[in-house]
Formats: C-alpha cells, structure tokens, sequence
C-alpha cells in the first residue's frame, strides 16, 4: 500500500527516440543485486557533457523525451534510466536502496562502459530523481548536478500530502536529500516553480541554502510540479546550460 502512494510506474512507452529523431541506442545492464533495468542513451551531434537524467515517481523516461530535446540541441548527450518497475526495467521498488542500487548501475555504465569521465557527466534530478542526483553528487565529482522540484524529505513530504499515515510506515523511503546535499562535490543548478503543489517551493530553497558553492537557483513564477518547460519557456533549458558550460 505505501509503495503505491509513493511509486506511479507506468510500462508502455508514451513516445520514443525516434519520434524527434534522435540518435539513440537501447541500454540493459543489470544492478548490483541482479535486475535488468533498461534505459536509452541519446547521442547529441556534438558531445560537450553528458546528461544523467533521473525521472519523477511517475510514468517513465518516454515522458521526458521533450525535456531532453532542448538539452540534444545544446550539444549535450544523454542518459534516460528507469528505475525497476518503469517501463522495460524488471522488479519493482521496495526500498529507498533499490533507486540507488539502479542509479549507481547507470552512472557505472555511462563511466566505465561508456568511458565518459565523471567530470563531463551532468546529474540531472528531477522530483524523486533529484535523491539519486544529489547521492551520486555527493559520491563522485562530477561535472554539475542539476535539481528540478527537489525536496527535502519523503517524510517531510509525507507530512503534507498523507499526514494520516504513521512514519514509521515510510522508514523505509526516507529518502533524505536535506542529510546529503551539504556532502555535494560539484556545481550545483536548481530550477522550482513557486506554485509547486507537490514539492513546496520552500523545501527547494531549503535545499540550496545548505549547499556549497557555486550554486545557482532559477525560480520560476506560477510554475507548478509539471508545467515549468512550458511556463519558463527556453530559460527552462537556457539557464542551466549556460551555468553548466562555466565548468566543463
């Protein structure tokens, strides 16, 4: 009952690849405790970094293929991963550990397979992603690490939207990014929208103040969870590659 207030996975995919004619290539790997997750890698036709991209609690990495668009026309590639349970990926979420267990099998991936040094990978978190973006940010250094609507806590969040629910049920998806983004070994961008419904404006810049520098925030007036590439327009992409390219 808890994982499925917290984990919205949808299997068939929304739109793929080849519908905005990316250059892509399908990626299985298999995590540490043995899962085949799936993922797309989108090759940009100049390569200045490439972006690790972490979804949201919802859907799958089909849903973000528009976000993606304007950072291929940057120059950036790209790594989209579900996480198990999403889209081609097997098994299903059962512990906060299981996000990182996938997270860290991309970044080995896209590292040691791939060979893209880490000081050209780019974490990009968005909602729920923005925990395994700021983990592996924390890990290794990176060339940024970008948040879109991050969040403290899931018990923060838990607090708001199911208050009625004991935490002691959701001890095991704490999910604590307040604990880790203090550790943070790389430039950091985040962008939130005022209006943001499920992630509260006020968590994100609780967020950045405990952060090292260099850091930069893009608030986003009237923007919600969901409509901040269409409220911010090209700024939503804009912005944080204009930041990105100062460091690498």
């Amino acid at each position: 009952m808890i994982t499925s207030m917290m984990f919205f996975p949808q299997r068939d995919f929304y739109e793929r690849p080849e519908d905005y004619k990316f250059v892509s290539d399908d990626v299985f790997l298999k995590t540490s405790d043995g899962i085949k997750i799936h993922g797309w890698f989108l090759q940009a036709p100049e390569q200045k970094g490439v972006l690790l991209f972490f979804h949201g609690n919802a859907g799958n990495i089909s849903h973000r293929l528009f976000k993606i668009k304007g950072w291929i026309d940057q120059g950036y590639s790209a790594f989209l991963l579900d996480y198990r349970g999403y889209g081609q990926s097997e098994g299903k979420i059962e512990h906060e550990d299981d996000v990182m267990k996938d997270a860290h099998a991309a970044f080995g991936w896209l590292t040691e397979v791939k060979k893209i040094p880490a000081a050209q990978v780019i974490l990009y978190g968005e909602s729920l992603g923005t925990h395994p973006a700021i983990r592996l940010g924390a890990e290794h250094k990176v060339g940024a690490v970008i948040l879109e609507a991050a969040y403290t806590s899931f018990l923060d969040l838990a607090s708001i939207h199911y208050p009625f629910v004991p935490k002691m049920f959701i001890r095991d998806f704490e999910f604590l990014n307040v604990d880790y983004i203090g550790q943070l070994k790389a430039p950091l961008f985040m962008l939130h929208g005022t209006h943001d419904e499920i992630c509260p404006y006020k968590m994100g810049i609780k967020i950045f103040e405990k952060a090292p520098a260099p850091k930069e925030f893009f608030t986003i007036p009237q923007g919600d969870h969901n409509n901040l590439p269409y409220v911010a327009g090209e700024d939503f992409w804009k912005k944080p590659c204009e930041f990105v390219s100062k460091y690498l």
